[in-house]
């Protein structure tokens, strides 16, 4: 299709990181870069949340009714879900053989970010993909500040579940529904800390530096050209 060739899209946000990989070429390539949730509490986060998401095709109102020893026994409950996005194993039996692949994918092509170290994960890939601003500096940098404090998609409501220990009969069912992906995501923890090499010698406030802004007067724009955002024009 010459997609990537195109240049037409600096990002493409998609789940499905195989059928991805068809749209770039040996003279397009591209990165992945995601951030990545504890495998527990992203569990227990989608046993609630299909329970009120009343949009979603995976919308379970009935599981208002169970308990988290239910959903973690049940064959709602996802099992090993990174993992198997990771090396297209869906459905079937997983093996050693399928973590080593997965760390092998995520090793050779991802940026990796932690929801744990979020502001040190926008840092990175702000400083890795050299995104600056461009809009209005003062009030993206304002913007970014308030998403990173208290983000866009969080639970606000007072309504946020308590996480079962360690060690519970609730925490263990699900660690057992995510013995691999829990390997990973300790991999991944260790990952986050050598990556850091990748961005020694950029600048850690690099959003800043030849920042422009297509909403100033006079407006500036990089080199390159910058389309303004039609959205937030006056």
């Amino acid at each position: 299709m010459g997609f990537a060739d195109s240049g037409l899209a600096d990002a493409v946000v998609t789940p499905f990181i195989y059928e991805a990989n068809e749209l770039f070429t040996p003279t397009a390539k591209g990165r992945l870069f995601t951030v990545f949730r504890h495998p527990i509490d992203r569990a227990i986060s989608l046993f609630y949340y299909i329970q009120v998401a009343d949009w979603e095709p995976s919308y379970r109102p009935d599981l208002q009714e169970w308990t988290l020893e239910q959903y973690a026994t049940s064959d709602v409950a996802e099992n090993n879900w990174m993992t198997r996005q990771l090396t297209n194993q869906l459905e079937g039996d997983l093996n050693d053989d399928h973590l080593a692949l997965a760390m092998e994918v995520i090793r050779r092509k991802f940026l990796v970010g932690l929801m744990t170290q979020i502001g040190r994960t926008m840092e990175r890939f702000e400083r890795y993909f050299r995104w600056t601003y461009h809009v209005n500096p003062p009030n993206q940098e304002a913007c970014r500040v308030r998403l990173l404090q208290g983000g866009s998609n969080t639970n606000a409501s007072g309504n946020k579940k308590d996480k079962p220990q360690e060690g519970s009969e609730a925490y263990e069912l699900l660690r057992l529904q995510n013995m691999y992906d829990l390997q990973l995501y300790e991999y991944i923890e260790s990952l986050f800390e050598e990556q850091d090499e990748f961005v020694q010698d950029i600048p850690a406030d690099f959003r800043n530096i030849d920042a422009t802004c297509c909403k100033c007067y006079p407006a500036t724009f990089p080199p390159e050209g910058f389309t303004c955002p039609l959205a937030i024009l006056n």
